[in-house]
């Protein structure tokens, strides 16, 4: 099996545009989360978010932007959703930033596998539903719907959840194996664990991996609002708190994420600059409920062993954990019970944060977000804060790095994503050394 390593990276989110700028600001501990300003959230019991403000410099516009301004010059640009758009960007950038954009590479040996969401409501497509049924006075005719100049023969196309995996293999050039993952939260961490999988077995040099998400809409908020998962709490600085014992709900956030996944001897042959090593992979899904976790952890914690295990990395070893921590009371208590059931003892010497608070949930993005963070951590010495923490629960009691940065020498980390329904990735990174000791 051959070792796999991270060279690039790139991240959006409402901090920022680049994973630098996103990096340096949630070590500041800025908040990213506003009112809503993509709709009139007024009569919504969630009244906060975290918005991309801008996309690629063009201001959005309505509560879901089609602009195009990626240099798409093939693709339509109502072909490209809002989260497809986000993933482009960061995919750019960490395309970029592994020096791939300045390599003559056979394009068949870089992949894409990206998480995102398949199946979603199209409001414009509701809306036109609604208005012929009430223009004709009748039932909707399908084939009038259909054939109507107002509603673009392209509507099937924006739902196709490949074009997350689609719109940036085109647009750089890459001609290797693709994928499209769709499970829920955890859907990033898939498409990596899958990308991590090629490289290891020689299918590609390289893969590029994350996800995007951007859902920040009245038919989503209004659906996860009926679920009980959101906060109605209408303070952005005190609305998402993972740990907290007040937290009420996580805040949805826009946002993606990517990174490279190289085959350790072709980057160190072009002399790449080596984030940290991708260790191990772990998988699983526990089928308990729509929107709980596991009782007591155990699927999550399953999950954590197997990466730890694919790794080769005592519990011991671990220094950091990029936790899911969405700011929901049953997730946060639940991971917590996991973490202590994996590490034991250890578990009082982690530390763990959670970049919810100041980013939001990302949803399919989620789990690169925390990969990142993870990485950054390894590399610069350093874990992000979990904002928001004020009132310690008694049933959250490990070191979560309340809203202050902390230097730290980090040896390896985990990040963890727990998606509704049950479907967990958690993956496993550590830093490389070029004398070989890790």
């Amino acid at each position: 099996m051959h070792r796999a390593v991270i060279t690039g990276l790139g991240m959006v989110t409402s901090l920022g545009q680049d994973a630098v700028t996103v990096w340096r600001r949630l070590l500041a501990g800025d908040n990213g989360i506003t009112r809503i300003s993509a709709f009139d959230p007024s009569e919504y019991s969630c009244q906060v978010a975290a918005e991309v403000p801008e996309l690629c410099g063009s201001a959005r516009t309505g509560w879901d932007n089609y602009g195009n301004e990626s240099g798409l010059r093939s693709i339509p640009s109502d072909y490209c959703r809002r989260g497809v758009q986000l993933f482009l960007k960061a995919a750019q950038e960490a395309h970029a930033d592994a020096g791939l954009d300045r390599m003559a590479m056979d394009p068949a040996s870089v992949g894409v596998a990206a998480g995102g969401s398949v199946a979603y409501v199209d409001l414009d497509a509701l809306l036109e539903f609604y208005r012929l049924r009430r223009e004709d006075g009748r039932d909707v005719d399908p084939a009038l719907f259909a054939r109507h100049g107002s509603q673009p023969a392209n509507t099937f196309c924006r739902r196709v959840g490949d074009l997350m995996t689609a719109v940036p293999a085109k647009k750089l050039g890459l001609a290797g194996p693709t994928a499209m993952m769709d499970t829920a939260c955890a859907a990033s961490g898939h498409a990596i664990g899958h990308a991590f999988r090629l490289v290891q077995r020689g299918r590609v040099k390289a893969m590029l991996a994350g996800g995007g998400a951007a859902l920040v809409g009245p038919i989503s908020i209004l659906y996860f609002a009926i679920l009980g998962a959101l906060s109605r709490n209408p303070d952005p600085d005190q609305a998402s708190r993972p740990f907290d014992r007040r937290r009420d709900g996580f805040v949805m956030g826009e946002g993606a994420g990517a990174v490279v996944i190289e085959e350790l001897e072709h980057a160190k042959v072009r002399g790449a600059r080596i984030y940290a090593e991708l260790a191990g992979f772990g998988s699983t899904m526990n089928a308990h409920n729509l929107t709980d976790p596991s009782p007591e952890g155990a699927c999550e914690a399953r999950t954590m062993d197997l990466a730890l295990q694919e790794a080769g990395l005592a519990p011991e070893s671990i220094d950091y954990v990029a936790a899911h921590g969405t700011s929901t009371p049953k997730n946060d208590a639940i991971e917590t019970a996991a973490i202590k059931k994996v590490f034991g003892d250890h578990a009082n010497r982690l530390i763990v944060s959670s970049n919810k608070g100041q980013i939001g949930h990302t949803l399919s993005a989620a789990a690169v977000c925390n990969l990142i963070c993870a990485v950054k951590a390894i590399d610069d010495g350093c874990a992000p804060p979990t904002m928001h923490l004020n009132d310690p629960d008694r049933e959250c009691d490990l070191d979560y790095i309340p809203n202050r940065r902390r230097p730290a020498t980090i040896r390896a980390a985990l990040a963890n994503s727990f998606a509704f329904g049950g479907q967990n990735a958690v993956l496993a990174v550590k830093a490389y050394y070029a004398n070989g000791v890790s």
